[in-house]
């Protein structure tokens, strides 16, 4: 972002730093204009950063717009989707993640519909469920299933499009390596089985609704020798604390997220894709 470039924008004399595992960010605050496909608001404050752990420094993103409630905000900056609600069609955001066998930067990855549904790309059949923190995105999961193994109680689970995997706990993760051979790769710090295995769909309960998510999604091939492919979950830290499982992209190329601002609900809808 090159500030200089901008005629609206302010730079105040308010420092940020934000935590994250990897490590810190930190710099200044500022306002701009933002803009979000012709959705305008003249003063949207963020946080510039001049200081970033490395991860942040490797990836080809510019920056972050986060799109959870205002309690997760920092240093009482009003979020981007609380200024823009008046706006919106309907007080809500829909997210489809596309799906391709190779990893392709020229393609289209995904679309976000700010105050409305995504018809194009989402099924219209959906169902919702009721939030249970208005911080993340978080609501509880009836159950779980992969093969054999049933998980039978009701998990604290998040929608969280940043990680690309699905974190689940540690007796979960356990138990799907185990029904697959899944062996750990050191150097890539993942699970991973021959690409050409036949493997279940992961099950996810909520709602009372099953949502099975196939394993073209979790078993990725990222070209490791031998033929072998990686598995996108991840064991969760959580410590009895904060979220059980978290539902990432591996989740979200399978089913359309909805995120319904106003009713404080999240839904879900089959994503259509033409690759796989």
């Amino acid at each position: 972002f090159l500030c200089s470039a901008s005629s609206t924008f302010v730079k105040t004399a308010q420092p940020f730093i934000i935590f994250y595992e990897s490590g810190s960010i930190r710099g200044y605050v500022s306002t701009d204009v933002l803009n979000l496909t012709g959705l305008i608001y003249p003063k949207q404050g963020m946080g510039v950063a001049n200081a970033v752990v490395d991860v942040f420094e490797l990836s080809p993103a510019d920056g972050i717009i986060g799109l959870g409630w205002p309690p997760l905000a920092e240093d009482g900056i009003v979020t981007p989707m609380q200024n823009q609600l008046d706006q919106l069609g309907l007080p809500l955001f829909t997210i489809w993640m596309d799906r391709h066998v190779k990893p392709q930067r020229r393609n289209l990855g995904g679309l976000i519909t700010y105050g409305g549904y995504d018809t194009n790309n989402c099924e219209s059949e959906m169902a919702f469920v009721p939030l249970s923190s208005q911080t993340y995105w978080q609501f509880t999961m009836d159950g779980f299933a992969f093969g054999d193994y049933v998980l039978n109680k009701r998990r604290v689970t998040r929608s969280f499009s940043r990680p690309c995997r699905i974190g689940a706990p540690a007796a979960v993760v356990s138990a799907i390596v185990k029904a697959i051979g899944a062996k750990y790769d050191c150097s890539n710090q993942m699970f991973t089985v021959p690409c050409t295995g036949a493997y279940p769909d992961m099950v996810f309960t909520i709602g009372g609704k099953a949502y099975s998510v196939p394993s073209t999604e979790y078993v990725n091939d990222i070209d490791l020798p031998n033929g072998k492919c990686v598995l996108t979950i991840f064991e969760m830290q959580s410590g009895g604390f904060g979220s059980d499982f978290i539902l990432g992209d591996t989740w979200s190329r399978s089913f359309c997220n909805i995120y319904d601002i106003g009713n404080s609900r999240i839904g879900f809808a089959k994503a259509r894709h033409t690759e796989i």
